[in-house]
This record gives C-alpha cells, structure tokens and sequence, in this order.
C-alpha cells in the first residue's frame, strides 16, 4: 500500500508523548492540547470493547484512544468530507491499527443510522461555541469545528444518549462557562456525573474548560479530581503537561 498523500496546506505531526505521526491541517484545525488531555482522562475498564468518538475531525482522539487501549474498536463519526478523507489517510500512515473506522455521518443522524445501545463507551470533544457568539472563523472548516453551525451540544449528548446503554460512560471536554448547560443535558439523558476535572489556562486564573465523566443511570457521588493548569506563571508548561508530553498518555492493560 503507498504512503498517503499529503497536500500544500497540510503537514505531518507526531504527538507529543507517542510515537503516533498524523497528518494536520494548518488552517487552525490541527489538534491541540485539549484533545490530548481529553484522550488522558479516559477511563476504561474490561466491559468496554466498542467506542464511538462524536465530531472525529482528522481522528486524532479515535487514534489516541486505540494507542491506550489497543484491544478498543472505534467508530469516529465525522460529518466534514475533508476531514473523513484526512482520517482515512491517517489510519494508512498509521497502519498498526484495526478496528479503527471513520463513517461521515451527522450526529443528529445517528438514531436513524446507527443501532441503539451499541456502544460501552462514547468520547466528544464538540463545538465549544453557540452559533452566533464570538467571531466566527474564515475558513469554513475550522468555523463548524468550533462553532454548533451543524449540531449542537445537546445534539452530541442526545447522541450519545442513543448509543450508550445502562452503565455505558460518556467522556467530553467543553468551556468551563457551559458547565451547568451541560449539567442539564446529561441529566435529561439520566447521566450521572461519575468524575470532573477543570483545566486552567495558566497558573492563577480561572478554569477555561471542563472533562467530564458521566455514566448512563449513575446515582452516586462523582469524584473531583485535581485541577489541571496548563501554564505557570512565567508561560512554561506545568509539571502535569511536561510529564504528558515526555512520559505520554496513561496506557491501560486489560485484566
């Protein structure tokens, strides 16, 4: 099989802490440290064999997810052409990995295509910003990953709502300021919240964005985890970032 082609407005990253290399785009849609610490905070257990990763973009939590849990299938469901095709093209660089799929499709599609109840484990880093807040970005492919210009939030939760059954854990990032929006949502689909953990831009401000954890029919108590900055005060990366990026992402055995 040939390599894949890489295109003018494109180039190939390795991720920090893997030995994963995967072609980006270098229009503002190429991953960032969200995805990465999104990909960390995971939690798997034996149960879990099938997971559907919502908003897949160019693959990259789908990828970081298989090289934590390599006996994991994925489905990553992406609505942008370009970026089904640029996923394909990674899974060909990448060819150490099966049972790894990418299907174009919308999220508010899904209960018309996929089955119910037919995943254990759904992960999502969606559009952080309401249509018509903030600037909407130039290029069009970057504005619908950031923007709900096609679904929203609660669209990605009632999707993952669909999928998961009771007991199936739900696992996303968004802007700290959507907590309580989000609270809402996954209450409506019976979520419990099972785990959270606020990110903070830089040492001494104020959370920027959220992970959660969230179990379908969970009735217990979540746990708090330690607060994660990402910056210190004089702009180098903290110890839980620079151990991310040396040490890699936490690899988990199936017992």
């Amino acid at each position: 099989m040939s390599e894949p082609f890489i295109d003018t407005d494109e180039r190939l990253d390795t991720v920090p802490g893997t030995n994963l290399s995967l072609i980006q785009k270098i229009d503002g849609t190429a991953f960032a440290i969200d995805t990465l610490l999104l990909a960390n905070f995971v939690k798997f257990n034996a149960d879990m064999t099938n997971a559907a990763d919502l908003g897949s973009g160019s693959g990259i939590l789908a990828f970081l997810l298989k090289y934590r849990n390599p006996a994991l299938q994925i489905t990553g469901f992406e609505l942008q052409e370009n970026f089904i095709d640029l996923a394909h093209r990674n899974l060909q660089l990448n060819k150490q990995f099966a049972d790894v799929n990418f299907e174009q499709m919308d999220v508010r599609e899904i209960p018309a295509r996929i089955l119910p109840e037919s995943y254990d484990l759904v992960v999502s880093n969606p559009p952080y910003f309401q249509a018509g807040s903030g600037r909407l970005p130039a290029r069009p492919g970057r504005a619908m990953a950031r923007h709900e210009l096609n679904g929203t939030v609660k669209d990605f939760v009632e999707a993952a709502t669909y999928l998961l059954p009771y007991g199936g854990r739900f696992c996303l990032i968004i802007p700290s300021g959507r907590f309580y929006e989000i609270i809402d949502y996954l209450k409506a689909g019976n979520f419990g919240l099972k785990r959270l953990q606020f990110v903070m831009p830089k040492e001494g401000e104020k959370s920027h964005l959220v992970m959660i954890e969230a179990e379908r029919f969970y009735n217990g108590h979540h746990e708090p985890m330690p607060n994660i900055i990402i910056h210190m005060a004089d702009n180098s990366f903290s110890n839980e970032l620079q151990t991310l990026f040396s040490a890699g992402l936490k690899s988990y055995t199936r017992p």
